[in-house]
């Protein structure tokens, strides 16, 4: 008796970043080939908020892993450019701290919600299908989850995440 497989499951990448003043998601599953997460695409999702906090004049706090794609050569050239520098404040989480990281939560809500443990015809089926959790986590952030933070009487207004 022969039992059809699926074989090899395939991955796709995906990034975001938490705005801790209105609880907002935003994301980027990049569309490539084959393959994971790199550099060039986590560069990106970064060079996406860089732009933002340029056009709104509002510097970010970005809080990362020690993910390699976080610590490349590539990533730290562009993270210590002095204009970079000028908008995005780099926090360094502690390696393996997953409960310090809220875009954590948002993997698991997603996972939750359906983009765990399915089956795809292929994977332009999978990244469209990962996608649309995304867009429905980022429509309504506080329907799932709350991330808001206040530090005393202060609410913090940056953007905190990671790119994995």
């Amino acid at each position: 008796m022969q039992v059809p497989s699926p074989g090899q499951n395939s991955k796709v990448a995906a990034f975001g970043a938490i705005n801790y003043a209105t609880g907002q998601h935003r994301s980027l599953v990049p569309r490539v080939v084959k393959g994971g997460k790199n550099s060039a695409q986590f560069l990106l999702f970064v060079g996406g908020l860089l732009l933002r906090a340029r056009r709104t004049g509002k510097r970010i706090i970005l809080a990362l892993d020690n993910g390699p794609i976080h610590t490349s050569k590539r990533t730290t050239a562009f993270l210590t450019h002095p204009d970079v520098r000028k908008h995005i404040q780099v926090l360094w989480l502690p390696k393996y701290a997953p409960n310090l990281n809220d875009q954590e939560r948002v993997w698991k809500v997603a996972k939750e919600q359906g983009m765990a443990n399915v089956l795809f015809s292929d994977r332009d089926s999978l990244m469209d299908h990962v996608r649309m959790v995304l867009t429905s986590i980022n429509a309504r952030p506080n329907a799932c989850f709350s991330i808001g933070r206040k530090l005393g009487t202060r609410t913090i207004r940056k953007y905190l995440g990671t790119g994995t």
